[in-house]
């Protein structure tokens, strides 16, 4: 006698908020009424409020069909999203892929107390697992229980236990915060800034010309000008808006950087340690008068770039004085042990550089550490550029035809995608390649001692690359011999 075919399991789903729709017809709300204002106050509809009517009923039809089929839900190692109105989608994401976790809030999301949950995907793209909107305290609860679901599935994955991972509650435990954007130094760092430096000469060399010749008139062509530079201010301004970073811990250890900003857009983001590449320190010139600095992070799989006068992803502190922002860098380099970069000696290339870079050879420095890479550039906006050695993909020498000429050489360190590009530009030939032999020893020592703590494994980890020339190698400078005995008598035995 046959059994009866079990019934399918239904998992228990969540929707969206029901003002979902509302949220995301706002922009077209306010066309209609703005086309439509005049009639509709003389009590009549013409042909062209009647088609923004017809359009607004179709778009908030398929506006509702699209929640009404949005479904979500977690399982015991992924999250589940069901939606599609014409063709259905199924994502599934695996819990243990989720690098981070951010919560938007649009302005209008604001408004209505949602937010956007937006999950950063190993593999995936920017907006991979994004729910948008929830309420706001939803949104908070849901992103702790992913991550909480997310440690304990790779805790037992370490452990290759059996059985379904146990499931710890949300903490709700307090992020301090470590920095925080003051408002005035804010202001002052924009009216400093190269690019409004720049856009205030030009506009007065304009203005000065146009006066001259007696073209006053050609200044109205330049106002919508300043205006659009004005607004791109000023979106900047509010982005930047109540900058705050709080440190994260999980399991009784720092993990995360919490950075929150926006004055109508609220922005939530999380800087995962594990996934840190390097980091850059940027000195603009009448910043660094102040004693000023800005701080930006790679970060692996991450490569937005802000528009519109955003800030990008990458940008961990805007301004900040230069103490505050190299105590960030230090925590963004825990996964590296915290290391301080001012304890890395930085050599300047040789004299005879000069006839290569005539302005940039003065500026250029760049060291080895025990547990760094520090490389230093820029003649007007100086910029720092740091890399732990266990980030490391490949070294590259390379070699233009005057550089030859002059027994120079670049040695070029790879790292993944990001702001943050390590280069010892124009240095001693027989220096460059001893740096290159030096930096593969260190680079497979730090990732072997990674591998003797038990420690995360890097994302950039796997066969180092060396390009170099197949000529042979003169014996290295004194300098790098003694830096390579240096690491090797701090070695772990």
């Amino acid at each position: 006698m046959s059994s009866a075919p079990e019934p399918p399991v239904r998992h228990p789903y969540r929707r969206l908020s029901p003002l979902t729709p509302l949220v995301r017809s706002a922009i077209l709300l306010v066309a209609v009424f703005a086309s439509t204002w005049d009639d509709l106050l003389r009590g009549r509809l013409g042909p062209l409020a009647w088609v923004f009517l017809v359009i607004l009923v179709a778009g908030g039809a398929y506006g509702f069909t699209s929640w009404l089929r949005t479904k979500y839900w977690i399982e015991s190692d992924e999250l589940r999203v069901d939606t599609g109105v014409v063709s259905r989608q199924s994502r599934r994401i695996r819990v243990d892929r989720i690098q981070g976790i951010d919560i938007v809030q649009p302005f209008v999301a604001r408004l209505f107390g949602l937010a956007e949950l937006r999950l950063d995907v190993a593999g995936g793209g920017p907006h991979e697992g994004s729910l948008a909107f929830l309420p706001l305290k939803h949104a908070q609860a849901l992103r702790e229980t992913l991550l909480s679901r997310r440690d304990a599935v790779r805790e037992e994955q370490d452990s290759d236990g059996a059985g379904p991972p146990p499931v710890p509650a949300p903490t709700a435990a307090a992020e301090p915060t470590i920095a925080k954007l003051d408002l005035r130094m804010l202001l002052v760092s924009l009216l400093l800034a190269p690019e409004t430096v720049l856009f205030v000469v030009a506009a007065l060399v304009l203005g000065v010309v146009f006066v001259v010749f007696g073209q006053v008139s050609g200044i109205a062509g330049v106002v919508p000008v300043v205006v659009g530079f004005a607004l791109t201010q000023f979106r900047k301004l509010s982005a930047y808006y109540d900058f705050t970073v709080s440190a994260s811990s999980r399991a009784g250890a720092p993990s995360a950087l919490q950075v929150r900003r926006g004055l109508f857009e609220l922005n939530a983001q999380t800087v995962n340690l594990a996934r840190v590449q390097g980091v850059v320190v940027t000195e603009p010139f009448l910043w660094r008068r102040l004693g000023w600095s800005r701080l930006d992070v790679s970060i692996a799989g991450r490569m937005e770039h802000g528009d519109n006068g955003k800030p990008s992803a990458s940008t961990v502190m805007p301004v900040a004085p230069h103490a505050v922002v190299l105590a960030l860098a230090r925590t963004l380099l825990t996964d590296a042990g915290g290391p301080d970069p001012r304890l890395v000696h930085l050599s300047s290339p040789p004299d005879r550089a000069r006839w290569v870079a005539p302005l940039r050879w003065r500026y250029l420095a760049f060291g080895v550490g025990q547990d760094l890479l520090v490389g230093r550039d820029g003649v007007l906006t100086r910029r720092t550029h740091i890399v732990p050695h266990a980030r490391v993909q490949s070294l590259r020498i390379h070699q233009r035809p005057l550089q030859r000429l002059l027994g120079l050489a670049d040695l070029l360190v790879d790292s993944p995608p990001g702001p943050v590009k390590v280069r010892a530009r124009h240095r001693d030939a027989q220096e460059a390649r001893a740096l290159l032999d030096l930096q593969a020893t260190l680079v497979r020592r730090a990732r072997a001692a990674r591998d003797r703590s038990g420690g995360p494994t890097p994302v950039s980890s796997g066969q180092l690359r060396v390009v170099t020339t197949h000529q042979k190698s003169p014996s290295p400078p004194a300098a790098v011999s003694s830096a390579a005995s240096a690491a090797d008598e701090s070695r772990p035995r």
